[in-house]
């Protein structure tokens, strides 16, 4: 939540259009990884969700376990 909350931060300062060129630059920077992070907690999150729903992974192939001999 933490990261969402900076990000939406740095999306206001950004629109407000009251940065020089440099911190834009730095602002945008900070905002694609702050964006990064934020898609990678998502990811990881829907994968939980899928491992407690009992779906396999979009993409995967569904495993089983070896017979027993």
């Amino acid at each position: 939540e933490q990261s969402l909350d900076r990000l939406q931060q740095v999306v206001k300062q950004l629109e407000s259009g009251e940065l020089s060129l440099e911190d834009s630059l730095k602002s945008f920077e900070e905002g694609v990884r702050l964006s990064r992070e934020c898609q990678s907690q998502l990811s990881d999150a829907e994968k939980k969700v899928e491992i407690l729903m009992g779906q396999p992974q979009a993409g995967t192939v569904p495993t089983q376990p070896f017979p027993q001999s």
